[in-house]
């Protein structure tokens, strides 16, 4: 099992991933404005990503700790499930409780349960299985623990947001996040080996961005979906002074 540093204290937001490197390519901005935020962020990727097409397990677990480094983690864990074979077992749950019960997550980010990756589906449905038998006294050891809010994130398949983060001030931190496993990202369309490994998946990580950030009237966005909805104490936009001269350009307002 691959660590950073042990923990001392409970983390504020906790990534789960099927992969080294899906937490930067989905989550990357909000682990950032978490942790520019004086919060403590964390990531547990379910596999070593041992049947990637490119790289092997040393390189990419030095593109993984220079990742780590860049989106100013206090923790990340591999729990070491199989690669390609998530969800195809119930016990994979299993370590997914034991580490929310250890690490006590205030906000838990998944992947969208609905990817063209069966990795990635799977990743966000038994995160959420986890979240609430984690909660299950009986299941499992360890004091019982359930995150209070779950968030998915986006890898391939577009969603309807349920809110859209503004992630403009750490897009370049968190393209060179991506960018740190060299393996996999940011070949040459005459060395691109896989459909991710040349500029056009960049390039559609940006338009993604910019389109997701048009929702809302900023640069850069980073969409997110709840299962239900949120709460609030005051209306979204009464936050903070009233915004002076123009606004930037909103798709639906």
């Amino acid at each position: 099992m691959w660590w950073t540093r042990a923990v001392s204290e409970p983390v504020d937001v906790l990534a789960i991933a099927a992969h080294p490197d899906d937490a930067e390519v989905g989550c990357g901005g909000a682990l950032l404005v978490s942790a520019g935020q004086g919060l403590r962020v964390a990531v547990a990727e379910l596999t070593r990503g041992e049947r990637s097409t490119l790289g092997d397990i040393d390189r990419r677990e030095a593109e993984r700790s220079r990742a780590t480094e860049l989106l100013r983690l206090g923790e990340r864990r591999s729990l070491d499930l199989p690669d390609t074979a998530i969800g195809t077992d119930p016990a994979h749950r299993e370590p997914i409780v034991a580490v929310l019960r250890e690490l006590r997550p205030r906000v838990l980010l998944a992947p969208w349960i609905d990817d063209r990756h069966p990795d990635h589906a799977a990743a966000g449905r038994i995160a959420r299985e986890a979240a609430f038998l984690a909660g299950v006294r009986s299941v499992g050891s360890g004091e019982p623990y359930r995150p209070e809010h779950i968030y998915h994130y986006v890898m391939h398949h577009p969603v309807e947001p349920t809110f859209v983060l503004d992630v403009t001030s750490v897009w370049e931190q968190r393209m060179a996040a991506v960018l740190a496993y060299e393996s996999q990202f940011g070949r040459s369309r005459t060395e691109q080996a896989t459909e991710i490994s040349g500029p056009d998946f960049l390039g559609l990580l940006t338009a993604r961005a910019n389109f997701y950030g048009a929702m809302v009237g900023v640069e850069r966005g980073e969409p997110y979906r709840s299962v239900g909805p949120l709460h609030a104490e005051l209306l979204p936009g009464l936050r903070g002074p009233r915004a002076e001269g123009p606004r930037g350009y909103r798709s639906f307002l």
